[in-house]
């Protein structure tokens, strides 16, 4: 019995390991074949030239004074500092 059972295992897995192989052929002629019209595609369309990104005022770089004008230091007035010791 477990002879048979060994024997069938091994047909079975020599089975799917042939319909595995069929399938990676198939992809790869898929592939092969089905690559040239979407090719052809891609060549119709027009090519459209990449715009650049505009940085304005590149070398301008704020001062220390004006970030902290900016910002709310209303918080901070409740802050411990015992907790940072």
């Amino acid at each position: 019995m477990l002879p048979k059972k060994i024997i069938g295992i091994i047909i079975f897995l020599n089975i799917a390991g042939f319909g595995f192989l069929l399938y990676i052929v198939g992809m790869i002629l898929k592939d092969k074949f089905l690559q040239k019209k979407k090719d052809i595609a891609v060549l119709q369309e027009p090519v459209k030239p990449e715009k650049k990104p505009a940085i304005v005022n590149d070398d301008i770089i704020p001062d220390e004074d004006d970030l902290l004008k900016d910002m709310d230091l209303s918080d901070l007035e409740d802050l411990d500092f015992k907790d940072f010791d």
